[in-house]
């Protein structure tokens, strides 16, 4: 693949294929194995697919009991499922809020996380209109905030794609202040409702035109400020191999090695780009096959599955913490748009094969919830500005009396009420380039519980 997209770049470019590699990033051989893998943080968008191009195509009924009743066969026990929904757009306002903040009580209500899009999307008077995009990011974010069950936030959709206007804010004015604006804003807004468990990040559409990706990529790094850096936690990457890029694989090539392609060139020479450093993890934001334009059902299960088993073990290497499958069920199971058969579940709701794979890849790979105990608590680490913010949440955190946070097996604090979080500065952890925290708590019924997280080293900001 590496080749044909050089060979293919200096042609359409007019430059050597060392100078093309060089400056257009299109080509990053995975590392060795470096680090322990890290289980992953396992999730599914239940939601419709975007159709390709400007308005939203036809779907097939829904019907969200029968959804519901499908979330709760795919989560195994002690594994926590998150929840992302997508398509909360600024043009949509404050009934657009008003909808996602109901799903999001409703799927907490029945005991999954959730994450939500933010985005950009503006009508033609608010394109470009920095102020009312950080107005709506603030009423969105402190609104979604309200919900005990939201764990994390995306500002924007693939900025660096700008031919789709229905599925990537590429396509308008402004989208590149916005993804700075909004990260900025949502954070505000955070801060504000005493949220910092929350984990905000953008997303990355793999990929474009290699130019064109670089200039995006660069384009954050000349709007970034140091309340940027101090506020993103992640990188959504979105990428759906032998469907949109690469669009056949290379004789040997499987989904997971492209995949692992993919990862690779965004940690080694995107992320870069933009000032984003190796602490910085990325999410794996969108991934998903399809069934649909002569794909049969056993290859979907054999390229999640070797999808999922090459991110988990390059998990710690390239600092890869979070897998979002894309998505439950197929808009159309027989329609011709690229994204209309990628579900675990067919138009129908009857399933697919992979749905019980994707159980199983969960259940064998997945973060779990308080090992052993049944409680819903969760150790979330972020940086900021350098240093690192350890912070115990999860439904039940009220029933926590007491928090020891230990790196090394050495006690470094101890909270004795809400919230239990601390920050911990760079030298508690040495020289490593793997941070790990242990959370030792003492719930209201007298049991222990032993919390574990690691992620890669903060950036020096």
């Amino acid at each position: 693949m590496a080749g044909l997209l050089t060979a293919a770049a200096a042609s359409v470019f007019g430059v050597s294929s060392a100078q093309a590699q060089l400056d257009l990033c299109l080509d990053a051989d995975p590392p060795p194995v470096s680090a322990e893998a890290d289980p992953l943080r396992f999730g599914i968008t239940p939601q419709l697919a975007g159709t390709i191009g400007g308005a939203q195509g036809e779907v097939a009924p829904e019907a969200p009991e029968r959804a519901i009743d499908a979330l709760h066969r795919l989560q195994p026990p002690k594994r926590r499922l998150v929840i992302r929904l997508n398509r909360l757009f600024e043009s949509d306002g404050e009934a657009g809020i008003e909808n996602f903040v109901q799903l999001a009580h409703r799927y907490g209500r029945e005991g999954f996380a959730v994450e939500s899009q933010i985005r950009y999307h503006p009508t033609p008077e608010q394109e470009g209109d920095m102020a009312a995009w950080e107005d709506f990011v603030r009423r969105a974010t402190a609104a979604l905030a309200a919900e005990p069950a939201v764990v994390a936030l995306t500002i924007t959709n693939e900025v660096n794609l700008p031919i789709s206007p229905n599925t990537s804010d590429g396509a308008y004015e402004g989208a590149l202040d916005a993804i700075v604006h909004g990260i900025v804003a949502a954070q505000d807004a955070l801060d504000r409702v005493g949220r910092d468990d929350i984990a905000l990040g953008f997303s990355y559409a793999y990929r474009y035109l290699p130019d064109q990706d670089v200039a995006f990529w660069r384009g954050i790094a000349e709007r970034a400020t140091p309340e940027f850096y101090a506020a993103l936690d992640y990188v959504g990457v979105q990428l759906y191999p032998g469907l949109f890029w690469p669009p056949v694989f290379a004789p040997g090539e499987t989904a997971g090695s492209a995949t692992l392609d993919a990862l690779t060139l965004v940690r080694q020479c995107y992320m870069p780009l933009a000032g984003l450093g190796g602490g910085v993890p990325i999410w794996i934001t969108e991934n998903g096959y399809a069934t649909n334009l002569n794909r049969s059902l056993e290859r979907q299960v054999a390229d999640l599955t070797s999808t999922v088993e090459d991110t988990y073990a390059y998990s710690g290497t390239l600092n890869v913490t979070d897998y979002r499958y894309f998505n439950l069920r197929d808009n159309d199971s027989d329609g011709g748009d690229l994204f209309a058969a990628v579900g675990l579940l067919f138009d129908d709701y009857s399933e697919k094969p992979v749905l019980a794979a994707y159980r199983d890849l969960i259940e064998r790979f997945g973060e779990p919830d308080a090992p052993g105990s049944g409680l819903d608590l969760r150790l979330r680490l972020r940086c900021r500005r350098g240093r690192l913010r350890a912070i115990v949440s999860g439904h039940e955190v009220a029933r926590v009396e007491q928090a020891a946070f230990l790196v090394g097996g050495q006690r470094v604090a101890r909270d004795r009420r809400l919230p239990f979080a601390r920050t911990l500065s760079r030298s508690r952890f040495g020289d490593s380039n793997r941070w790990r925290v242990t959370a030792k708590l003492v719930v209201d019924d007298g049991a222990h519980v032993k919390l574990h997280r690691s992620r890669g080293a903060c950036p020096m900001r």
